[in-house]
């Protein structure tokens, strides 16, 4: 499986964890998955992307709000 990297996140993906791109850094990153619900081979065909968090961000909870702001924002 290939994971890419985006800048937003899609409407219907499920974010897993946000992270650091660099243990010093303020820049961050969210592992996001997209499940079709309909499919039964649900765990072979799952896409999963890094999607990157807007801002600066000295913590993950602040990076956290900054993506789900921007997620609310776009629905």
């Amino acid at each position: 499986m290939t994971t890419e990297t985006i800048d937003h996140l899609p409407a219907g993906w499920f974010v897993l964890d946000v992270m650091k791109c660099r243990p010093r850094g303020r820049e961050w990153v969210a592992l996001a998955i997209d499940v079709d619900p309909t499919n039964e081979d649900w765990f072979r065909k799952a896409r999963e992307a890094w999607v990157r968090v807007p801002g600066r961000h000295r913590d993950r909870d602040a990076a956290w709000a900054a993506l789900e702001e921007a997620s609310a924002t776009r629905h």
